[in-house]
């Protein structure tokens, strides 16, 4: 795949998919879905009702699993509060603010003087 097979502005380097179950989730959750993919730096969302499971991939430079959070929580669902559901969304969070902040670095040559 290329950055074209992509919406506009996503790169393939920075792409993550994201899978994490809802709890509180009437219906299809086809407003969520709406909305979630109107979002820049979403590439794609996927609900299964019947699992209760939300899948999502987006460019972590742009979009981060807290701001999905945010989303989700204002249609009424939450994330699972179970210990791994915890411990996952800790390390998506984790992995989004490496990603972020490895976009912005600029690599030093190795005649200079370190930068401190």
């Amino acid at each position: 795949m290329t950055d074209l097979d992509h919406k506009p502005g996503l790169k393939e380097a920075n792409l993550v998919t994201r899978r994490l179950k809802l709890n509180g989730m009437d219906g299809s959750g086809a407003r969520l879905i709406d909305e979630l993919d109107q979002l820049f730096g979403i590439d794609r969302v996927e609900y299964d009702p019947d699992a209760g499971i939300l899948v999502f991939a987006y460019d972590a430079t742009h979009c981060s699993v807290d701001v999905v959070e945010t989303i989700v929580n204002q249609h009424g669902a939450r994330f699972d509060t179970g210990w791994w559901s915890r411990t996952k969304r800790a390390y998506y969070r984790f992995v989004d603010q490496n990603m972020k902040e490895n976009a912005n670095y600029e690599p030093h040559c190795c005649n200079k003087v370190p930068r401190k």
